[in-house]
C-alpha cells in the first residue's frame, strides 16, 4: 500500500493542475490586485442556534479570530484594505441559509465561509452557481455535493471517508448485525450510505429495516419504539446483544433520541455509534439522562482529525476563552477559510471569479505552513482530499474523550485508549 506521507506528497504536487481546472478564465474585479483600499466583507453563515448550535458558536468565534489576525497582518503589510467578517445565523435550517445569502449578496456581498451542513450548503448552491457566489464550507460532507466545476469548496473530506470510519468502528466492537438510523437528508443520506456499504464489505449485516426520520423531527417515542422492536427481533434469531450494533446520524437530535432510548433496558446493552453531527455535543453533556446513556453504551462519534499545525493552538486557546470548551475540527477549517480567502482576495481583488481560480493554490500554499487546520488540499471537486477521523465518547466521568482515531490510508483504528 501507499505511504500516507508519498499521498499526500502526490496530493500536494496536483493542486496547481487542479487550481486550473476548476474554472476557465473570467471578467477582471472591481479593483485590481494590490489596489483595494476601505472594507470589504465575507459573511460567516453559521448556525448559532438550531441542532449545530455548538458547533455553529465555535465556528463564529474561529472566524472572527482570523479576521483580527488577517487585518493585523494586513497593517503589517502596509496594504489600505481591511476584512469584516460578519457572522449570520442559519438556525441550522437550508431555508434560512438561503435567505442569508439572498439577502447579503444584494447588498453586495460576494464570498461566503460557510453554511456548516450539508443540506444549507445544498440550498445555497443553484443561487451560488447563478450568480457566481463563491462559498466555502467547513463542515458540509455529503458526497452528492462532490460537483466539479461548481461555487461552493469545502475545506473537509466528503463522507466517502467517515463512511468506513464508521464500519471500522463497529468492527472493532465486534457488531455482527447494524441498525441505522439517520436524518433524511443530502447529509443523512449520503453518510448512511457510505457506512452501509462499507459495513458490508466488512461483513457486518445491515439490517433490512430503515430508521429515516424529518431532519425536524423532535419527539423520537415511535422511532425508539420501533428500534427495540427490530434489536428484539434479532435476539429471536439468535444473535445476541454484544453482536448488535446501532449507527444514529444526526446532529443534537440524539438528546431526544437517547432519552426516549434510556427508556429501554436491552438497548443499552448493545454498541450505540455516531457521526461527526454528535462530537463534542454540550447539548449532550448538558443532559445527565443522556450523557449517562451515551457513557453506559460506549457512543463512540468520528471528526475529521486536525493535523499538528502551526495555529491550533492559538485558535485553541481563544475559543476556551471565549466559550469554555475546546472546539471542534471545524472551527480550525472555518479559521484556515477565512485565512485563504481573504489572501485570494488581497492577491486579486473582491472577485470571486479571480478568487475562485486562485483558491486552491492559495491554500495549499498558506496551510502548508500556516493553517489551523493542517495541509488542506483540495482535489477536483474543490474538497479537501485526506483526512483521518478522531473519535470520541461520554466517559465514565461524563465527559468527552479523545479516544483514538481511524487511519483512511491503511483502514485501521490506532486506539489511544482500549474501548472494546
Amino acid at each position: 500500500m501507499m505511504s500516507k506521507k508519498l499521498w499526500y506528497a502526490l496530493a500536494a504536487v496536483l493542486v496547481v493542475a487542479l487550481s486550473l481546472s476548476i474554472i476557465g478564465c473570467g471578467e477582471g474585479g472591481e479593483e485590481a490586485a494590490g489596489e483595494l483600499t476601505g472594507e470589504y466583507t465575507i459573511v460567516a453563515l453559521v448556525p448559532l442556534t438550531g441542532s449545530l448550535g455548538t458547533y455553529g458558536e465555535n465556528s463564529k468565534e474561529a472566524a472572527l479570530l482570523a479576521a483580527q489576525d488577517v487585518n493585523a497582518w494586513l497593517e503589517e503589510q502596509g496594504r489600505s484594505w481591511r476584512l469584516k467578517v460578519v457572522p449570520e445565523d442559519t438556525q441550522t435550517e437550508p431555508a434560512v441559509a438561503l435567505r442569508k445569502m439572498q439577502n447579503w449578496f444584494g447588498d453586495g456581498v460576494r464570498f461566503f465561509s460557510g453554511p456548516q451542513s450539508s443540506g444549507e450548503a445544498s440550498e445555497c448552491l443553484n443561487i451560488a452557481n447563478s450568480n457566481q457566489i463563491l462559498f466555502v464550507s467547513q463542515s458540509s460532507t455529503s458526497p452528492t455535493l462532490a460537483i466539479a466545476d461548481d461555487w461552493l469548496f469545502r475545506f473537509c473530506t466528503d463522507d466517502s471517508i467517515q463512511g468506513p470510519a464508521i464500519a471500522g468502528v463497529a468492527a472493532a466492537a465486534g457488531v455482527k448485525h447494524l441498525i441505522f438510523a439517520w436524518q433524511g437528508d443530502t447529509w443523512g443520506d449520503g453518510l448512511q450510505s457510505a457506512a452501509a456499504a462499507k459495513a458490508k464489505d466488512l461483513g457486518i449485516e445491515v439490517y433490512p429495516q430503515e430508521l429515516r426520520f424529518d431532519p425536524m423531527l423532535e419527539d423520537f417515542t415511535k422511532e425508539v419504539g420501533l428500534l427495540d422492536g427490530y434489536v428484539t427481533d434479532l435476539l429471536e434469531q439468535g444473535v445476541s446483544l454484544d453482536e448488535i450494533g446501532f449507527c444514529i446520524i444526526t446532529y443534537e437530535q440524539v438528546v431526544p433520541f437517547m432519552i426516549a432510548a434510556s427508556e429501554y433496558p436491552q438497548l443499552r446493552e448493545i454498541a450505540w455509534i455516531g457521526s461527526d453531527g454528535t462530537v463534542k455535543s454540550a447539548a449532550m453533556l448538558a443532559n445527565e439522562t443522556v450523557a449517562r446513556f451515551a457513557a453506559d453504551t460506549r457512543f463512540i462519534s468520528a471528526m475529521n482529525r486536525p493535523e499538528e499545525a502551526s495555529r491550533k493552538e492559538h485558535v485553541t486557546r481563544h475559543i476556551q476563552e471565549i466559550l469554555g470548551r475546546e472546539p471542534d475540527a471545524y472551527a480550525y477549517n472555518n479559521y484556515d477559510i477565512i485565512w485563504a480567502l481573504a489572501l485570494a482576495i488581497d492577491e486579486v481583488g473582491y472577485d470571486p471569479v479571480k478568487v475562485r481560480e486562485i483558491l486552491p493554490r492559495v491554500a495549499d500554499e498558506w496551510t502548508r505552513e500556516n493553517g489551523a487546520s493542517g495541509h488542506v488540499v483540495l482535489n477536483e471537486f474543490g474538497d479537501r482530499a485526506f483526512a483521518d477521523y478522531d473519535l470520541w465518547l461520554i466517559n465514565d466521568d461524563l465527559e468527552w474523550e479523545y479516544v483514538g482515531y481511524y487511519d483512511f490510508l491503511e483502514e485501521v483504528i490506532h486506539w489511544e485508549r482500549e474501548v472494546y
